[in-house]
């Protein structure tokens, strides 16, 4: 009797942790929303405690693809002690420079924020100034016949 007992309130344990398995999936596999803009970085907070963020805020002079953001401050996470993937940051960037920054927006109950965690192809960096160059490598090929 006790035997069949175990049998079913195990069950019913194995179904309810299921369901709730189910549930935590479904919330971790949220739409992730990316977001490209410029703006001029305001000031650095570095973690104290190993592991702890480093975060610019950046106050948005515009937004690209017509998104809206929730504040023109934003905080940009570009560095903390979790899994990859990170994207890239520029660390020769300075109070009042301007940067540009595409990464993954988030907006909860506290605000909205940037963060570079989730992709290689994220970046904050400063931005170019319209006569700046880029100087690039060229690679000659030769045709083959």
């Amino acid at each position: 009797m006790y035997k069949s007992l175990y049998m079913v309130l195990a069950a019913l344990l194995l179904s309810a942790g299921m369901a709730l398995a189910e549930d935590v999936v479904e919330e971790e596999t949220a739409e992730v929303m990316t977001v490209a803009f410029t703006g001029i970085a305001l000031e650095l907070s570095v973690g104290e405690i190993p592991g702890a963020p480093t975060v610019w805020t950046v106050q948005v002079t515009s937004v690209e693809e017509e998104m809206e953001i929730c504040s023109e401050i934003i905080n940009v996470t570009v560095f903390q002690a979790t899994p990859p993937p990170w994207g890239t940051f520029d660390e020769n960037v300075v109070v009042g420079d301007e940067v540009e920054v595409f990464g993954a927006y988030i907006e909860d109950e506290t605000g909205c924020s940037v963060t570079l965690q989730g992709s290689e192809d994220y970046f904050f960096m400063a931005a170019l100034e319209d006569d700046e160059v880029v100087e690039t490598d060229v690679v000659e090929v030769e045709a083959t016949e």
